[in-house]
């Protein structure tokens, strides 16, 4: 059985229709969009692990979707379109995608095609993924587990470290606080917006400068917490 989350960006319905069934029928799980504001939306609830993108959408340009989504992550990128010319199918790739499929298509390819994407990346992710991470004046040591802010190490809790690894391993991608819950607390506790919450503004207080004013742990309103991370 696969596995993964893709994001299907595509105007045209009955195209948008195919792409979810095909998809879903490989044992993925999808979201869907009609054009780029949409999924704009849906990139800040959750950084899918595929994105399948047409070029041409009502409300913007699949190219610049393209961008936005590589300025974000790494994942891989798929355009879906008609254009099948030389010169479009280079400045997709040089834009950013990672391949590119002609409309008409067939089903069995785009399933193909998503399957080495996903392998490709997750080959790279082991390889190549650093085990340090480093924003501003906070480090997170993924391997030893620790956490520095400037020359000093920070002292936390077990669930606040399990929980602040997690938002670590996934970065600048908001989780509600009912899956923080599930994923760091299982059946151990007993309050999941209360326990989630409380391990934030703890974890705010060890790691911000200003935990009234955060810079890592964000709260997305609405929609849960994220660690806002750059290399800056």
């Amino acid at each position: 059985m696969s596995t993964g989350h893709i994001l299907i960006v595509e105007d045209e319905g009955d195209i948008r229709e195919l792409l979810r069934l095909c998809v879903e029928g490989g044992g993925y799980r999808t979201s869907t969009a009609g054009g780029a504001k949409e999924a704009l939306a849906l990139l800040q609830v959750e950084m899918p692990d595929l994105a399948l993108l047409d070029v041409n959408l009502p409300d913007g340009d699949g190219m610049e979707l393209c961008a936005e989504i590589r300025e974000r992550s790494n994942i891989p990128i798929i355009l879906v379109t008609a254009r099948k010319g030389g010169e479009d199918i280079v400045a997709g790739l040089e834009g950013g995608a990672n391949d590119y499929i002609v409309k008409p298509f067939d089903v069995n390819v785009v399933i193909a095609r998503i399957r080495a994407q996903l392998r490709g990346f997750a080959y790279w992710k082991k390889t190549y993924q650093p085990y340090k991470l480093i924003s501003g004046d906070l480090q997170i040591d993924l391997k030893s587990c620790s956490v520095t802010v400037g020359e000093k190490e920070i002292i936390l809790s077990a669930k606040e470290r399990q929980l602040l690894l997690f938002l670590a391993e996934h970065p600048n991608q908001v989780f509600s606080a009912s899956l923080l819950y599930d994923r760091i607390w299982g059946l151990d506790g007993t309050s999941e917006e209360n326990t989630v919450s409380v391990h934030i503004r703890y974890l705010r207080k060890k790691i911000e400068s200003n935990p009234s004013s955060p810079r890592y742990i964000q709260t997305v309103r609405g929609f849960g917490y994220k660690l806002c991370w750059t290399d800056e």
